[in-house]
């Protein structure tokens, strides 16, 4: 059974027997509660990020802004929920299952975001007049799939976007690869390619069909045809008619775009039989793949009636997704490797009557942008304090004792090392610095 003292909250034992204890020269009620009988645990497809790991993704997460930034593309953020009907019907049948829905207290509908490009539609149709267009944004969040939790799956996710709006040009498809490229070759990403289809390709072909040919590389040729032919098509020769087309005149300006910015042709390739399986793509469509993966790393594509479907007019976009997860699982060590994942200094407090100096030196030496800890409890003795910085694994440990104190000096410990040396306190931010 847990104690605490009365100003914790918690549910009161009455079996608990009241007892007065003193404590700090102070007399207070010593309370007993009971124990909570919830099991503590996420909810099944979510999960925690611990602080190593998050160090990991902000760092990856800080490359992509940059490169971001470089070719143009604004921040937006948009609201994790929306109106329900404002994501109904936009995604496909198949999609529209996973939304999370639900009704809140004022009676309304609303569902939690499934991606970033319906939010951005909407925003670009309720703000559409103070815009520049093209509006070239991207948005890093959460979002919200209510999937079967598995390996590689979760219910929330964090998704990254780059859209242009406002502009049919294939210049802006080109870019929006351009800058997909860019940034996996900045994160040190191996043997990436960007896969490149035109929608225009399938001709008429109804979405069931094209959805189907989207499982292709998932499920294999032969399941794919067969899938095909339940939906009352020609499995074999569709897969043929698809597999021997050629690049749309719109792919062909996109590539010699790609060319120009300087790219080598092996990082992307025209297939055929890329489909993605979303029904709001018109045109030019991509997915980049990693070489032995069957999964794709990012995807996206041109489409045109999307945002327009809020207004009643026709407004041209494209952009594509990355998944941070899958994204991660990719990025090499050397991308991440010199992140510090905790202080490399420690500030030890002496004794309470020291606490101003210590306070005064921390304040010094995070002043020089050296990542630095103060501790906490300034009666702890000093032997907590190191053992504190050794479990965190903060190499450095700064002490200023009485006679430091007087001298102006302070004893740099390498807990590392092992070793320690007293040093003035101007020599010693120096070497700090280094």
């Amino acid at each position: 059974m847990a104690t605490f003292y009365h100003n914790s909250i918690g549910q009161i034992n009455p079996s608990c027997n009241l007892k007065i204890t003193p404590r700090n020269s102070q007399v207070k009620s010593r309370i007993c509660y009971a124990v909570s009988e919830v099991q503590v645990q996420t909810l099944k497809g979510f999960r925690d990020i611990p602080p190593e790991e998050a160090l990991k993704r902000g760092r990856v997460v800080s490359l992509l802004k940059s490169v971001f930034k470089s070719y143009g593309f604004v921040p937006l953020e948009t609201p994790t929920l929306e109106y329900a009907e404002i994501l109904e019907g936009k995604y496909g049948s198949e999609a529209d299952k996973l939304i999370y829905k639900f009704k809140d207290r004022g009676g309304r509908m609303v569902a939690l975001r499934y991606d970033q490009t319906i939010p951005l539609a909407r925003y670009v149709a309720q703000n559409r007049r103070s815009l520049v267009f093209p509006f070239k944004r991207y948005q890093i969040a959460s979002v919200f799939r209510a999937e079967k939790p598995q390996a590689g799956r979760l219910r929330e996710f964090t998704q990254i976007d780059i859209d242009t709006v406002g502009t049919s040009s294939t210049l802006a498809d080109a870019e929006i690869v351009a800058t997909t490229i860019t940034a996996l070759q900045l994160l040190g990403v191996p043997d990436f390619k960007v896969m490149i289809n035109d929608r225009a390709i399938f001709g008429n072909l109804p979405l069931g069909a094209i959805q189907t040919l989207d499982k292709l590389e998932k499920i294999g040729r032969e399941a794919t045809i067969a899938e095909l032919d339940r939906k009352g098509f020609d499995g074999r020769k569709v897969l043929k008619e698809a597999a021997a087309k050629e690049p749309t005149a719109a792919l062909k300006e996109i590539f010699r775009f790609l060319e120009q910015f300087g790219f080598d042709r092996k990082l992307w390739e025209f297939d055929p039989l890329l489909a993605r399986g979303l029904d709001y793509y018109t045109g030019a469509i991509f997915e980049v793949k990693i070489s032995k993966q069957k999964t794709s790393l990012a995807g996206g594509g041109r489409y045109d009636n999307l945002i327009g479907i809020f207004l009643g007019e026709k407004i041209p976009a494209t952009g594509i997704s990355f998944g941070l997860d899958r994204l991660m699982a990719v990025v090499p060590e050397k991308t991440y490797r010199d992140i510090p994942f905790q202080p490399r200094v420690l500030v030890t407090v002496f004794s309470p009557e020291l606490l101003n100096y210590s306070i005064r030196l921390f304040d010094q030496v995070q002043g020089q942008g050296i990542e630095t800890e103060l501790y906490l409890d300034p009666t702890a003795k000093l032997d907590k304090q190191l053992k504190y910085a050794d479990r965190k694994g903060i190499p450095l440990v700064l002490i200023v004792g009485p006679e430091e104190a007087r001298a102006n000096r302070v004893t740099l410990k390498n807990l590392k090392e092992r070793t320690q040396q007293t040093l003035p306190m101007e020599l010693a931010l120096k070497n700090l610095a280094q």
